[in-house]
Parts: C-alpha cells; structure tokens; sequence
C-alpha cells in the first residue's frame, strides 16, 4: 500500500499541506493565495479527490470533458457552474458543442495552477454527477449548489489521505 501511495505522488504530509485549503464558503476561495503548484503537487491533489482531469505537458493548466446525456444536462451544467464561478471569482475557459463541453482551467495570478483550480475541478465534477442523478426537463433546471456540502467532502478527502499516510507511518515504524 506504501508503493502505491508512493507511487500517486503522496510521499509526504508536507505535499498534502501544500494543498490543503478550507474555506466554508464559496466567497471565500478569492482571498486564497494563489500559488503555483509543481507536476507533482498537481498529480497529488487530483489523486486526493479522485480527479480525472489531466494537467497539460507543461503543467500550466488542467483540462478535461464533460459529455452529457442531453443539451438540457449540458445547459444546466454550465449555468451551475457560471453561479459557483462568480461566487469563487474564478473562472474556467470552456467551448460546447451540443452535450458535449470541454475545459481547461488555469490560474492566471501564478501562471498555472493552483488550489482554486483543483477546487473548482472538484466542483465542478460533484455537479456534473448531481446533473446526470437528475431528471432535466428545461435548460433552465439546475440542481442547487450546496456550497456547504461540496465544501465539507472537500475537506474530509483531505482528512482521509492524512489518515492514511499516518497508518502507513506507524505501520512502517513497527516494521
């Protein structure tokens, strides 16, 4: 279990506290400091939150697709994540064709990517499951966003690495 941790990118607590923001709020997110984050810190938070988003060659930015049953799904998706945007100050860089949408997200005050990047990712794939868990009858539905919630699976995921790698700490030490 040690290798595969090791292998993700989670060598140590000190990469899980880089990463590591609460914030009880959306609002809040703006007045996170934007630091750049390394490949390795990038590979981390994503395996962290169970991400299946790709970094670019150079590490600058994270990009992903969004396919949804439907351009009512599609619609709802990106007026629920324009909401959450506004309320974070951050904003991500997307094209759409029919139920199909395609992001990249970045960071622009580090020049790649950062926490805010990685948090916004996470929200934004928790609303694209709650959008396909829902019956769409109008682009105009939308699922509430539940600041709250995503915010409190956010912090528990990083409650659980941490609890992880203390286990293999000790595990380890009685070897």
């Amino acid at each position: 279990m040690y290798r595969y941790i090791s292998e993700q990118g989670l060598k140590t607590p000190a990469i899980i506290n880089s990463l590591k923001i609460f914030v009880r709020d959306f609002k809040d997110v703006s007045s996170v400091s934007a630091t750049k984050l390394n490949s390795e810190e990038i590979a981390s938070a994503l395996e962290i939150h169970s991400l299946q988003w790709h970094p670019t060659k150079d590490s600058n930015k994270i990009h992903k697709e969004f396919k949804f049953n439907s351009f009512k799904e599609t619609f709802a998706f990106m007026g629920s994540i324009s909401a959450v945007a506004e309320e974070m100050h951050h904003y991500p860089k997307w094209t759409q064709k029919e139920n199909i949408v395609n992001v990249e997200i970045s960071t622009n005050d580090c020049s790649g990517v950062s926490v805010k990047d990685i948090l916004l990712a996470y929200t934004m794939d928790q609303l694209a499951m709650e959008i396909t868990n829902t019956q769409i009858i109008s682009v105009c539905d939308s699922p509430k966003v539940v600041d709250s919630q995503i915010l409190n699976t956010w912090n528990q995921n990083f409650l659980k690495t941490e609890e992880v790698l203390q286990n293999l700490q000790k595990n380890t030490a009685q070897l």
